[in-house]
Formats: C-alpha cells, sequence, structure tokens
C-alpha cells in the first residue's frame, strides 16, 4: 500500500485550514491519488529513479544504498513535508510517521497497518464523506444523517444490503454506454474503460484455444493495478466474457475509440493481449485470428503487428527473446515486479565491475564483469517495459 495521496493533501491541509482542512485533504487525497492512476504513476517514477540511481553508483556506494534504499523514502518525504509545513515539531513527527507510512516493507506489523488503513478507506469512503460534511457545518446532525446516508451508498456499492434490488434494466443500459461516457470524462476513467475492454477482448482469446487457464488469468492481473471497487466489476467482465470466444469484435470497437490516433496505445493494446495468448505458450490459429482482427479494427499498421507478432513467434531455440531476458535475470516468466527487482539488485551486488577491481581480478574478468552487468542491465530493461501499458 502507498497512501502518498492522503498523507501529503491531509497534511497540506491541516496547516493551511486546520482540522477542517485535514479530514477534506485525506478525502481528496484518498479519492483523485490513491484510487488513480497517479499513485501508480508516482510509484513508477520513483521506481525508475531508483533504477537509474542503481546503474550510475560506484559499487562502494551502490552496497551502501543497497542496504538503506528500502527504508528510506517515508523518512526523507515526511522529514521534508513536516519540516516546510510545521518546522522542526513537524519534521520530527512526520519523519517517524512517512517512515511508518511507507518504509519498513520486511516489518509485518506495519504492512498490516497500510493494508488495513487502505482498506478501511476503500470500503467506507461514503461514510467518510458524510460524516466530513457534518463536521464541516458543525452540526452533529448532520453528522449522524451524513454516516446514515453513507452508509447505505456503502452498502450498494460494494453489493451488500441493496445487492437484492433488481437494476439489471440499469446495468443493461450503463452496459451499453458507459465506456462513451468514460471516455468523454477523464484521463482515469479512460483507463478504467481502457481495463473493461481488455478484460472482455483477453478473456475471449483465453476462451479461443480452449479451456482458460491460471496462467492466462494470472497475465492479465499482472497487467493492471485494480482497487477493491474496481476488481469485482472486472472480474465479472471477465468471467461472462470467457464463456465462449465469440463477440470479441464489440471489445475491440471499444479499444478503437479509446485509443483513437494514439499509435503507442495501439501498440501495447495488442502487445499485452498477445502475452495473454502467449502465457500457455506460443498462441493459436484461433488466438491469432483475433489478435489480427483486433488490430485491424483498432486501425494499428500492418508493419507494426507484424514486428509485435515476431516477438512471439516460434524461434529455433527453446526459448523467446523474452523467456531469454527473464533465463539471464535467473527467473520464470510468471516471477512479480518486486521478485524481478530484487534479483536484478542482488546480481548487481555480485557482477559490479568495480567489486571486481576491488577483488584484484584480472583484466580479463574486469571485462567479463562489465559486459555481464550490461547483459543483465538490458534484460532488466527490457522485462520492465514488456510489463508496463
Amino acid at each position: 500500500m502507498f497512501p502518498i495521496g492522503k498523507f501529503t493533501l491531509s497534511i497540506l491541509g491541516l496547516r493551511l485550514f486546520g482540522a477542517e482542512g485535514f479530514l477534506w485533504g485525506m478525502f481528496f487525497g484518498h479519492m483523485f491519488i490513491d484510487r488513480t492512476i497517479l499513485r501508480k504513476l508516482i510509484k513508477q517514477a520513483l521506481s525508475t529513479l531508483d533504477d537509474n540511481i542503481r546503474i550510475m553508483l560506484p559499487y562502494r556506494f551502490y552496497k551502501y544504498y543497497n542496504r538503506i534504499e528500502d527504508n528510506i523514502f517515508g523518512i526523507l518525504y515526511g522529514g521534508l513535508l513536516g519540516a516546510v509545513t510545521f518546522g522542526f515539531g513537524g519534521f520530527i513527527v512526520l519523519f517517524l510517521l512517512g517512515h511508518l507510512m511507507f518504509d519498513m516493507p520486511q516489518q509485518p506489523l506495519a504492512a498490516r497497518f497500510r493494508s488495513l488503513f487502505e482498506t478501511f478507506w476503500n470500503s467506507n469512503w461514503c461514510k467518510i464523506l458524510g460524516a466530513i460534511i457534518g463536521f464541516s457545518f458543525e452540526s452533529n446532525l448532520l453528522i449522524v444523517i451524513g454516516v446514515a446516508l453513507g452508509f447505505v451508498a456503502d452498502s450498494y456499492r460494494l453489493d451488500g444490503v441493496l445487492k437484492n434490488i433488481n437494476l439489471r434494466f440499469l446495468n443493461r443500459f450503463w452496459s451499453r454506454m458507459n465506456l462513451l461516457k468514460l471516455y468523454l470524462h477523464s484521463s482515469e476513467a479512460r483507463k478504467f474503460a481502457l481495463i473493461q475492454a481488455m478484460a472482455g477482448l483477453s478473456a475471449k482469446i483465453a476462451k479461443a484455444d480452449g479451456q482458460v487457464s491460471e496462467n492466462e488469468i494470472r497475465a492479465f492481473k499482472k497487467m493492471f493495478e485494480l482497487t477493491y471497487e474496481q476488481n469485482s466489476k472486472i472480474a465479472d467482465i471477465f468471467n461472462r466474457a470467457k464463456n465462449s470466444a465469440g463477440g470479441y469484435e464489440k471489445y475491440a470497437k471499444q479499444l478503437a475509440l479509446i485509443s483513437k490516433d494514439n499509435l503507442e496505445l495501439k501498440e501495447n493494446i495488442i502487445d499485452n493481449l498477445f502475452k495473454i495468448a502467449s502465457s500457455d505458450g506460443f498462441p493459436s490459429h484461433e488466438q491469432l485470428d483475433i489478435l489480427k482482427t483486433t488490430s485491424e479494427i483498432i486501425e494499428l499498421p500492418y508493419g507494426n503487428f507484424d514486428l509485435i507478432h515476431d516477438r512471439y513467434q516460434p524461434r529455433p531455440s527453446s526459448s523467446s527473446p523474452l523467456q531469454n531476458y527473464y533465463d539471464i535475470l535467473g527467473l520464470s516468466i510468471s516471477a512479480g515486479n518486486d521478485e524481478i527487482k530484487a534479483k536484478w539488485k542482488e546480481l548487481i551486488l555480485i557482477w559490479h565491475p568495480d567489486h571486481a577491481v576491488a577483488q584484484g581480478a584480472s583484466k580479463e574478468e574486469i571485462e567479463r564483469c562489465t559486459m555481464k552487468m550490461a547483459e543483465i542491465n538490458d534484460a532488466y530493461q527490457h522485462i520492465i517495459r514488456s510489463r508496463k501499458i
């Protein structure tokens, strides 16, 4: 969990507007940063910065950086934010709070606290909003009313007490209209519309060669970071779509609407669909037909499709180019992002040329380490890029 939005806006709100600002800042931070693609972009930017630092650092500094890197972001960010907003006292308090909220990845209690904190917000944000509105008007009655209305809204939102109400006609209407509405309103909405269409099309591709496998489902989940609420909606779309391979064209047309003239997005769409199709081996003829038709519907140039297709073609060797990169790091293609980065960090420690120099290695051994480091970094970069959409 990474509650950067709530942490930042609540502190700024407290400094500028007092208790009301603190509560509204936490709410807006949750709704517009922590529940959206902004949080993922922030995490990706920090990860990229960390990767670049690791590549450039000499070994004598790298080994120390490797020890502190996982435990330093919260301390630095919290301390800086506290110092800017509340001076020395804020520096001390947020120095410790930032460490608790963002660092200590191996500390079970801190990880559990972050998980429960995010789950609480995702499950109760309607009640929280009702309470904040009442608090802002300084009315105990409005707080009670706001919490009560929020309880009803949360229950409906999470398919709780109101799940038995027959709203199928509204669901059918919304399923026809939501993608266009989402596309027209916000970038985060367009992202979710993209995920919805990708879920349906991925399920059709997975079904095309027979039974939908766990590998195919796992491959889809790795592509996207979903909130609790979004996950249930996507699961429903995927489960309904996987009943047959037919009818995939409607999802392809939705993707054409979303991607429009964005060539890079079109390439990412087809590349990620190829990952689904190849998660159990090389894509079948039925899957290739769907992929080819989808690329035509979204108007991806034939040459671009052929380049992507070539990446997943059988090779004379026993593995694909992407598999070769995993082999270089000594990992399976099903490894998680954290596992991949941890392995990369470990290999840097082993093969860093400066380390070989410090050990008094020969010129040939130093050159071998330099080439191996380049190979390791290249493999890591290819794997990370292949997992982004």
